[in-house]
């Protein structure tokens, strides 16, 4: 018997569900609007300074990591952390416009959603006003078993281009 390296074995393993993909076409409206609504919770629980409506469409083992770089894992964790930030009255003085969202379907079960939006009346703790920030956020979501979970969200603002 012939023996074939792992690596020869793991590039067919990982290039078996594209080639499926490329020969079939999947209707993702359904997907994408669910997708949306886990958006829009995320953004109406920061408007109503709510972390559980924020965080409801988060996998218990979520991977979450802030524009300021503060991490945390799990659905709980983060609740806990946008719980106490909601509490902050530098934050609650801000404003931010609904999120504009960019679905890519990796696979049928598996989305990666990048959107944008700002933020403008945030002030730091010494009560100082942010610049009007502008926020990306990279989703990752799963499918599982008909319901969309955020997995991993990363959030980062753009910043300045120093000349």
């Amino acid at each position: 018997m012939k023996q074939i390296s792992f690596g020869r074995a793991l590039l067919v393993i990982l290039s078996a569900p594209s080639i499926a993909l490329s020969q079939s076409v999947v209707d993702h409206t359904k997907d994408a609007a669910a997708i949306q609504v886990a958006i829009a919770n995320w953004d109406r629980g920061w408007k109503e300074f709510n972390a559980a409506l924020a965080t409801k469409d988060y996998a218990a083992d979520a991977d979450w990591t802030n524009a300021f770089g503060r991490a945390r894992k799990g659905r709980s964790a983060v609740e806990e952390f946008l719980g106490g930030q909601f509490a902050l009255p530098q934050m609650r003085s801000r404003t931010s416009t609904a999120s504009t969202v960019a679905i890519r379907f990796a696979r049928p079960d598996v989305a990666v959603v990048n959107s944008t939006r700002e933020t403008s009346g945030q002030r730091s703790a010494s009560g100082a006003t942010y610049p009007v920030r502008k926020t990306h956020d990279l989703r990752v979501f799963v499918n599982d078993n008909g319901r969309w979970w955020v997995v991993s969200h990363l959030i980062m603002d753009e910043k300045e281009v120093v000349p």
